[in-house]
């Protein structure tokens, strides 16, 4: 099969840390190409030639443009493929809009991210898109549940496909060499609310002085969150890393993640930190009360209660028996539900499926 993987950009994401996954994992049975509709291709640009997959650039010229899809389809109709499957709500506009100038050519696409679209126009064609799919795959029930009510995706067309863990996160914990260390990753942007982890590290601290806090991620927030952080006299116990290449190592000096999300698709973050061995602590965003079970592999907290997480880290620091043993069921559980081959096998059966005429 000759596949055609779209997407906006190639930038620091979990959706493209995920496209890069799926390409490779693909390329090893099938030919396949990445269209990128920007020329945001840092990191991942780059390590998907060096991985030997094909990479088409289609430049953005901002706002939704005729004319990136006139060249979508050229592109599309030129490496001969077969499937387009898209990435994210505004590629799989684009490529439903391309595949309608290609007869024959099927469509699958993809919702993984529960961020509202704010125009009209868009959230018409991303509707008609889901409409004209052959499948469309969603990375979690939660996810499913939203294309549905936001966009009228039918039952019968969604695929549930979780997110896949590269094999370097699935490396041997080490032992944080100060003591209590606990993380996060992620996009310094609203929707992760970091004003919640900081007033809950304020509270460990109180229980636990020796403790400390790193945020990594870059984006506009980070001066803004660097004053909080001082200000509730962190300065001392927060670093802020910046975008971090080696998140796998980066998760292995953790002794506990924290996810303080007010809205997620299905946050790739979690599955990192389950398959480097960590309890997890997180609120309840988008599909990750369908990647944890609680109390055994992680737990959950209300929204915005910086109290009940640091309450939870504070028992998880006190209890180290238990908090191992959640760290080691939930390696065992990323390992048999979300590693990549796992991921690229059930996204080939819904391409088949595509393909037979069975889904949608």
């Amino acid at each position: 099969m000759r596949v055609g993987l779209v997407i906006g950009g190639l930038g620091y994401g979990g959706a493209e840390r995920q496209l890069y996954n799926l390409a490779v994992g693909l390329a090893a049975t099938d030919h396949v190409v990445v269209y990128c509709l920007s020329d945001v291709l840092e990191p991942w640009g780059k390590r998907l030639r060096d991985a030997g997959v094909e990479l088409r650039v289609i430049a953005s010229r901002g706002g939704l443009s005729l004319r990136r899809v006139v060249s979508l389809a050229r592109g599309l109709r030129k490496d001969r493929i077969d499937l387009v499957h898209a990435f994210l709500f505004i590629a799989s506009s684009y490529a439903w809009l391309a595949t309608r100038l290609l007869p024959g050519v099927l469509l699958v696409g993809s919702a993984r991210n529960c961020k509202p679209e704010p125009s009209l126009l868009r959230r018409f064609i991303i509707r008609r898109a889901f409409q004209g799919s052959a499948a469309v795959i969603c990375n979690s029930q939660a996810m499913a549940d939203y294309a549905a009510e936001h966009y009228g995706l039918k039952g019968k067309q969604a695929s549930i496909v979780y997110n896949g863990v590269g094999e370097e996160f699935f490396v041997g914990k080490s032992a944080p060499s100060g003591g209590l260390v606990i993380g996060t990753v992620g996009r310094l942007q609203p929707q992760k609310n970091l004003g919640m982890f900081l007033e809950a590290a304020r509270l460990v601290l109180e229980g636990a002085p020796e403790a400390r806090f790193v945020i990594a991620g870059g984006g506009l927030l980070r001066a803004e969150l660097e004053k909080r952080s001082s200000e509730l006299g962190l300065a001392d116990a927060v670093s802020f890393r910046g975008n971090v290449d080696d998140v796998a190592s980066m998760l292995a000096s953790l002794s506990q993640f924290w996810l303080s999300s007010d809205w997620e698709g299905t946050p790739n973050v979690v599955l990192e930190a389950m398959a480097a061995g960590l309890p997890v602590v997180a609120t309840p965003a988008g599909g990750t009360p369908e990647l944890l079970d609680e109390g055994r592999t992680g737990w959950l907290v209300p929204f915005g209660d910086a109290s009940a997480l640091a309450g939870r880290a504070l028992q998880l620091a006190a209890g180290a028996e238990l908090a191992t043993a959640a760290g080691a069921a939930a390696r065992e559980e990323a390992r048999r539900r979300f590693s990549i081959p796992v991921m690229v096998s059930e996204t080939k059966k819904v391409y088949e499926l595509a393909v037979s005429g069975g889904a949608g």
